[in-house]
């Protein structure tokens, strides 16, 4: 008996139980209609009918006028780069073979935003089997969608979900619906099964566990083997991994048996169809069958007929995964290196895509097949840059079955540099550097290109005296033309920027515009960003303001085509532009790159570009999309495997999650790398913990962020201890200079020391006068406001707090703002001015709402409801000693009274008494307690920016 007879085993079996995921799919549907953007996901059990679902989500797309592309990843073909998007790229015109046509993923976006109104409907099918470069373009569109209303759906099974691509689509809040497909109830089942006699029915719905695929393949069993099935589920656990995989085994071995019982040649069709995949035809199905075309043509129908196979626009495809699976596992492992043989040169000599042709001819390669190695090189170059980790495996193939011809080969060595670019893009670092290590040994003309790329890997993984080592040898060597030389000079000026080497550094980018002219814009402009950026390095703020004007005219002056190359070059210039207050260029230079990115797909320029894009957002007050950014940027640096961008990207998330979320949860986030934080500044810093970055600017950078979460948590002394640097060369960053007197200032009268305080929020204020940056100038405000606050001064507190928050106006970063107005409102409240204390908490509470500063808006709501007077005293932690003060903030971060001890050289019993004695003063009988009420009597005098 067959399911076809059964339970209507056709092209579109009916669809019952599933009322509430269509209408799911109808308002996504109508939310496109609208104008706005949505994904969708869909997952569950294999046979549960998440391509049904999907099918239904296409007819509904097409009805509503969308424009409908669909993309299936198949379980075999995990090695072909971009095997989702390949047929709606292709049948675009847009394959990647021809040089004259754009990457894949520009092809795509080109696509989806030429779609005309209402948009356009992305539909990609068992997205758990997408190769890298798939899921990598994916993940790109959900968080950046083209500029018109999209539809974008995934399905993926239940047990093997993509992270990156699920990660994505929950950050998308309310514009994602998620859909979790459930088995099927009786009465759904009951309706798949009418007509089936009543005992067979109860049979197969106790044995189908709901899955409506089980329900059709388990159709095919009889009655003695539906009753072994039933036997096992009342053994177990309906949803035991024995019983599912038990019915699971049956479905597939159901299928086998339905295939094995066919003529000789409607298996060898069934085995082809299989082994070669989706991308099958009946041409080439006889090619590799050698069968006559009406035979091949029979045994098509006749799989066809059993519901196995479809032909779709010439095309044969399984109808489930399930169904190649159980056709794929019956045939043996030499005859399907044959088949691809016979397949790859088919494929070969109609001109097929790169990929396919080089998935198959790996899958059959032999040694010393010139043919194979061809294919694979040419493949493998093709796709370096926009799939390089599918680019790495067949360049290593390459290289396994090609002839070694000693130490002279060329052609090897040119193979090898390529594999080793494609290992560094695909985030195989160290690999990278094996082979780069042996190539820097070689002789020819590859020597230096292995040298230049070394460079790049070493300042992926933090290690810059390596990279200035390089560069250092190269320049050394002589020889060199004008653009050469001062393309090496430009890479010297930026990594001596991130070890914090200005003077160096000015040298380099001075030297690369001496050699170069303005036919060399973008060089030019890379120079002058650096350039720029270092005199900001050495202190001099007025003169990198000079120098950054010309940098933001060369930039702006280069085109796309010649910026893309060079990309990153916008990240510095961006660090520049925000650190001299001119966040809306930062902001135009950042678009105009993700832009550029749009069309290049995933890059090794992404996480750089993303750290700056949360930076200019912390800023500006948007809080949420700064932690975003921060999160992107580091998913982006652990894909192309750099750990020295993964730690900028911790770094820059530590300040909107500490305003959005709390200290605890910003430390949480720092992990480890808030707790070992000894270095070595020498430059190379391989001392560093991990999780740090290893670039003298960055650590600093990392360490203030980290001092100032600490000092809001009220560990005044771990956060003074995060400011004590080794013996290394001092900074003259103004930025960084005066955020850490901040945070000294704040950690100091934290701790009872006034005069210190005093002194370095006077010392600050200084600084950022002389640097002219109206956004240091609050900061050191802001300091000696907190610390007149604490010294029981409120009439200077509230002058010095109102002045930092129309410091703050003036630069356009509105977080900071309301923090000062939050301690203006303190401080007029203790002055007995309650008027204008509660029109600067109510200007404070204004602004926290608009940046998304939950736990800043909380605490002050906190204050509110606990009435003027405790909103307008100093706080319960006054009464505090200082010594008190400092192990209640120790406590608070979840340290045992023995690591306190440890800490501070004191023995547990005396930490223990202490904290007996901060309880009583208190009021509180828990550590729980006590940081609450440390944490609302620091909100009492407004949380330090």
């Amino acid at each position: 008996m067959t399911a076809s007879r059964e339970v209507g085993f056709g092209p579109d079996p009916v669809l019952v139980g599933r009322a509430a995921e269509l209408e799911s799919l109808d308002s996504a549907v109508a939310t496109v209609r609208a104008g706005r953007s949505v994904a969708v996901e869909v997952c569950g059990e294999a046979g549960l009918g998440k391509t049904r679902i999907l099918r239904e989500l296409a007819r509904r797309a097409t009805d509503a006028g969308l424009l409908v592309r669909l993309g299936r990843a198949t379980q075999y073909e995990q090695g072909v780069p971009f095997g989702l998007y390949a047929e709606m790229v292709e049948a675009a015109g847009s394959g990647p073979d021809d040089a004259a046509q754009p990457s894949v993923p520009a092809a795509v976006r080109r696509m989806l935003t030429r779609a005309p109104e209402p948009g356009a409907a992305l539909l990609l099918d068992d997205v758990h089997w997408a190769d890298s470069a798939s899921l990598e373009l994916t993940e790109h569109l959900i968080g950046n969608p083209p500029p018109v209303p999209m539809l974008l759906a995934v399905t993926f099974r239940s047990a093997c979900p993509p992270a990156r691509l699920v990660n994505a689509i929950a950050r998308l809040g309310p514009a994602a619906t998620l859909i979790d497909l459930p088995p099927l109830d009786v009465a759904s089942l009951d309706i798949l099964l009418a007509g089936v006699p009543r005992r067979r029915r109860e049979l197969i719905l106790r044995a189908s566990l709901g899955n409506p695929l089980y329900i059709q393949a388990l159709s095919r069993l009889d009655d003695t083997e539906l009753d072994g099935l039933v036997s096992l589920a009342r053994r177990q656990d309906p949803v035991d991994a024995d019983c599912l995989a038990g019915s699971r085994r049956s479905v597939l071995a159901g299928l086998a048996a339905e295939i094995t019982a066919q003529q000789p040649s409607v298996q060898r069709v069934a085995h082809i169809a299989a082994v070669v995949g989706d991308h099958t035809t009946i041409d080439l199905v006889g090619h590799v069958a050698g069968l006559p075309m009406p035979v091949v043509t029979a045994a098509v129908d006749q799989l066809g007929r059993l519901g196995l196979l479809d032909a779709d626009g010439g095309r044969l495809r399984y109808r489930h995964p399930l169904m190649r699976a159980s056709a794929y596992a019956l045939t043996g492992a030499a005859w399907r290196f044959e088949a691809h043989t016979r397949t790859a040169g088919y494929l070969r000599g109609r001109r097929a895509s790169r990929q396919l042709v080089a998935h198959h001819t790996e899958r059959s390669a032999r040694h010393g097949d010139e043919t194979a190695v061809a294919t694979l090189v040419d493949a493998g170059v093709a796709f370096a840059h926009e799939a390089p980790a599918q680019a790495a495996r067949w360049l290593g193939t390459a290289l396994r079955i090609m002839p070694d011809m000693g130490a002279h080969d060329e052609r090897r060595a040119e193979v090898a540099m390529w594999y080793a670019r494609a290992l560094g893009r695909s985030g195989e670092l160290a690999r990278s550097r094996e082979v780069l290590q042996r190539l820097r040994r070689a002789e020819g003309p590859v020597q230096r290109r292995a040298e230049t790329f070394s460079v790049a890997v070493a300042r992926q993984l933090g290690d810059f005296a390596e990279a200035a080592a390089t560069l250092g040898t190269q320049l050394g060597r002589g020889g060199l033309d004008p653009v050469e030389e001062a393309k090496l000079h430009v890479e010297l000026a930026a990594v001596d920027a991130f070890r914090e080497e200005p003077t160096s550094a000015v040298h380099h980018a001075q030297r690369a515009l001496e050699l170069l002219d303005e036919r060399r814009s973008v060089l030019v402009a890379a120079a002058l960003t650096l350039r720029a950026l270092a005199t900001l390095y050495l202190g001099c703020a007025r003169s990198a303001r000079e120098q950054l004007a010309a940098a933001v005219v060369a930039v702006d002056a280069t085109g796309d085509a010649d910026l893309r190359p060079y990309v990153e070059i916008v990240s510095p210039l961006a660090l520049v532009e925000i650190q001299l207050g001119n966040l809306a260029d930062a902001d135009r230079h950042l678009a105009r790159a993700r832009r550029i990115l749009d069309g290049l797909g995933p890059s090794s320029a992404s996480p750089y570009l993303l750290v700056m894009e949360s930076l200019v957002h912390t800023r500006a007050g948007r809080l949420a999309r700064a932690v975003r950014a921060a999160e992107e940027a580091r998913a982006a640096a652990e894909r192309v495997g750099s750990t020295e961008m993964a730690a900028m990207a911790a770094a820059v998330r530590l300040r909107p999650v500490l305003w959005t979320a709390g200290p605890a949860a910003a430390l949480d986030t720092a992990g480890p790398a808030s707790a070992h934080l000894d270095a070595d500044l020498s430059g190379a810093g391989p001392e560093v913990a991990v999780g740090q970055p290893r670039s003298r600017a960055w650590w600093r950078i990392n360490r203030v962020e980290l001092a100032l979460a600490k000092a809001v948590a009220g560990d005044w002394g771990g956060g003074a201890d995060l400011l004590i640097e080794p013996a290394a060369p001092p900074s003259r960053h103004p930025p960084v200079l005066v955020a850490r007197d901040l945070v000294a200032a704040v950690a100091a009268v934290g701790r009872g020391d006034h005069t210190t305080a005093r002194q370095v929020g006077e010392q600050a204020e200084r600084r950022a006068t002389a640097a002219g940056l109206p956004y240091e100038i609050g900061l050191a405000r802001f300091a000696r406001a907190f610390t007149a606050y604490r010294m029981a001064d409120p009439e200077r507190a509230t002058t010095l707090a109102e002045s930092a928050a129309a410091c703050f106006a003036a630069a356009g970063t509105p977080m900071e703002a309301a923090l000062s107005c939050h301690l203006a409102g303190a401080a007029y409240l203790v002055a007995g001015r309650p008027g204008p204390g509660a029109a600067a908490l109510d200007r404070a509470e204004t602004g926290y709402r608009a940046c998304g500063a939950g736990w800043a808006a909380s605490v002050l709501a906190g204050h509110r409801a606990a009435g003027p007077a405790r909103a307008g005293r100093p706080g319960g932690d006054a009464v505090l000693t200082a010594r008190e003060r400092e192990i209640a903030g120790l406590a608070t971060t979840g340290l045992s009274n023995k690591e306190i001890a440890a800490r501070l050289y004191l023995s547990p019993r005396t930490i223990e008494s202490h904290l007996n004695r901060v309880f009583a003063k208190l009021q509180v009988h828990s550590r729980t307690a006590m940081a609450r009420r440390l944490t609302e009597a620091l909100g009492d005098h407004g949380p330090p920016a």
